[in-house]
């Protein structure tokens, strides 16, 4: 039983469907928008800053929480994070105000980063070298089927069950996920045991802050275009709301297909890898633009689009961990920071291209940042040779 417990195999399934609650705990409100704008009598733009205060915490104030968290034992700081943030949800049911689901989502977005930052390094130390790249891949499965899965789901259960129920489901998922940390996740030592100041330089190191605009750009890129996705498949294609909730499923199992491959190179090549993904993307949503009113040829893209979707994920994780081996964790949440600032800015792109031209033209808007991502990536590769 001792030997079960501790399996590095355990508790990193463990600790990947932690990641997936806490991202689905994220992403969830966009699919409870419409009914939870209507029940806490706001409206919808002001019921969106729902969304905006948990990113924006995870990117400023996560960094700052994981410097502070990564110095104490990996195991009970997991732990305490998820109860943290299961209590927040299962409050905000009980409890429902906006002003309170605002101070609960800005907490549960600055645990987000330290979580997932200490948690790719507790199975990175569990996997040993050679074998860090896939098993971060194995947790990124939690954040692929948490970013996918949660706006359909979230839809399809706020109208059938009401968003009280869904957020303390949620809330109760994390506290039993807790208790398993408890368990299967073996005691190590600290995620950093570096010093603050040395920490910091990573901040006036230029390579690294080249790493971290190389993410920037790339999840830019991505989110220009997926954060309308879904109105991408109804209004531009056509689809049906049940259609569509089909597509974006396969589009998530194409990503988990993309992070499986990705997480098999990552490690032996991280910026080549990156590069690869960021001209990818480039060929892949240029050509959805370009074969709007084709729809099968559309929906194939569509798959090809997840896969390269979800491998950024991990590409850009690993990378920056390999770039700071000294701060690992301190890395992870600076590059979780960025890639939430990546993902707001993506969106206001993407909002700015339909506001002033056409819906079916951001794919045209996330290939040409995801150009600036590509060509960043070949001057870091030069740089190092």
């Amino acid at each position: 039983m001792h030997a079960l417990a501790h399996s590095p195999r355990l508790a990193t399934a463990v600790l990947a469907v932690a990641t997936g609650i806490i991202v689905t705990i994220e992403f969830i409100v966009i699919g409870l928008m419409p009914v939870l704008a209507g029940e806490l009598g706001v409206s919808l733009s002001k019921a969106g800053g729902l969304v905006s205060a948990f990113a924006l915490s995870a990117a400023i104030a996560g960094p700052v929480a994981t410097l502070l968290l990564a110095r104490l034992e990996p195991r009970l700081t997991l732990g305490l994070m998820l109860l943290i943030i299961g209590v927040g949800n299962l409050a905000a049911a009980l409890s429902p105000s906006f002003q309170a689901m605002i101070a609960i989502r800005l907490i549960q977005g600055a645990l987000l980063t330290p979580f997932i930052a200490i948690a790719s390094h507790t199975v990175a130390t569990l996997a040993g070298a050679g074998n860090v790249g896939r098993t971060i891949g194995w947790l990124n499965t939690g954040t692929v089927i948490g970013t996918v899965v949660a706006v359909p789901v979230g839809m399809i259960l706020a109208e059938r069950i009401g968003w009280m129920l869904v957020s303390s489901g949620l809330g109760v998922l994390a506290l039993v996920c807790a208790s398993l940390i408890f368990v299967h996740v073996p005691p190590l030592l600290a995620a950093s045991a570096v010093s603050l100041r040395a920490q910091m330089r990573l901040l006036a190191c230029r390579r690294f802050i080249a790493h971290l605009w190389l993410s920037t750009a790339l999840f830019t890129a991505m989110f220009a275009g997926y954060s309308y996705i879904v109105p991408l498949l109804q209004s531009v294609l056509g689809l049906s709301p049940n259609d569509a909730a089909v597509a974006l499923f396969c589009f998530g199992v194409a990503g988990l297909a993309g992070n499986w491959l990705a997480s098999r190179h990552v490690e032996r090549t991280p910026l080549g890898t990156t590069v690869l993904i960021a001209l990818l993307l480039v060929i892949v949503t240029t050509a959805i633009s370009l074969t709007i009113g084709f729809l099968e040829v559309s929906l194939l893209l569509f798959l090809a689009w997840g896969a390269t979707h979800s491998a950024a994920f991990i590409a850009c994780q690993v990378r920056t961990m390999l770039a700071a081996p000294q701060a690992a964790a301190f890395a992870a949440s600076l590059n979780i920071s960025v890639c939430n600032i990546g993902i707001a800015t993506g969106a206001a792109i993407g909002g700015w291209v339909i506001a002033l031209w056409d819906l079916a033209l951001v794919g045209f808007a996330a290939a040409l940042v995801a150009t600036a991502a590509f060509l960043s990536g070949l001057l870091l590769m030069h740089a190092k040779a």
